[in-house]
């Protein structure tokens, strides 16, 4: 078969009652219930479904008759839109949102009785841990429990460190930024590499104290940057898509219609074959018959 229109036996302009005709009746013929099933039955049935759900879906027979192949349900353009989605906006997102979440608890440790609030809720998860407090099926040594009392200890930690030196709580909020990056097993690999990083984490604190709100402004217009340009991209494809449709459809068109020709005379020549073969084994066993009379 040369193509999706040669499996279905339609024309290459063919229209969608041409298809579904077309479909309906290859689909009785070859239907693996009807010829026997195995393999081979069914392999060739899935074929004429493939080619069908390509010719009737608009925009992926356009795909089609542009490039001669077919790449799938997804259109070109969101698939760019989703690789940029999952290797560039998604990714920004979830970094601007942790530095709202991380500057957010940093805003809510400054008031005193917030504070004070999270330490006496960090002290008592500390001692439900060490009595191991049962919470009707739950243990509060559970991986669950443990989890949400690493959370504790965490904030009252960055509570206590605000106390003493509000620097230091800053320095957390960037080491906690630059672990989401660099990720934190590379962190704990060294003992150098995470003090290193907490001596710059320190610096880098000292050094944007007080811009965190143009800092968070920045990121979140870097993030709508990058919507923009992934829109502009998948427009971009989908403007180019239709540039080479309108240059070489017609032309592909006309290549699948030379090659379907082509395969009549190659038929049509090895037609005359078998006629020449067939004849000369008739002529050939006439001359043994004359011989053995």
């Amino acid at each position: 078969m040369i193509d999706a229109y040669d499996v279905l036996g339609v024309a290459v302009d063919c229209k969608e009652d041409d298809i579904k005709q077309a479909f309906r009746k290859m689909s009785l013929q070859n239907h693996p219930d009807k010829v026997g099933g195995g393999v081979e039955a069914t392999n060739k049935f899935n074929e004429i479904k493939n080619a069908k759900e390509i010719l009737s879906d608009t925009e992926r027979r356009k795909i089609y008759d542009t490039f001669g192949v077919d790449l799938g349900e997804e259109r070109p353009e969101m698939e760019v839109w989703t690789i940029g989605m999952s290797t560039l906006l998604s990714p920004m997102g979830g970094f601007v949102l942790k530095t709202i979440v991380a500057r957010s608890v940093l805003w809510l440790v400054d008031w005193v009785w917030i504070g004070r609030l999270l330490m006496l809720l960090g002290l008592l998860a500390a001692g439900c841990y060490a009595m191991d407090v049962k919470f009707g099926n739950y243990s509060a040594r559970s991986e669950e429990a443990l989890s949400i009392f690493m959370n504790f200890f965490v904030i009252d930690v960055v509570i206590i460190l605000n106390w003493l030196w509000p620097l230091l709580a800053d320095a957390v909020c960037v080491f906690y930024l630059v672990a989401e990056i660099v990720s934190v097993q590379i962190l704990m690999e060294s003992w150098k590499i995470g003090v290193g990083v907490g001596v710059v984490s320190l610096f880098v604190a000292w050094l944007v104290r007080g811009w965190w709100r143009w800092i968070v402004g920045l990121e979140i217009l870097l993030a709508v940057v990058l919507l923009i340009a992934l829109t502009i991209s998948s427009g971009i494809v989908r403007l180019w898509i239709d540039q080479v449709f309108t240059q070489h459809g017609d032309k592909l068109k006309e290549w699948r219609t030379k090659m379907r020709a082509r395969r009549k005379e190659t038929e049509a020549e090895l037609d005359k074959l078998r006629k020449r073969v067939q004849t000369l084994e008739e002529e050939n066993e006439k001359l043994k018959k004359k011989g053995r009379a």
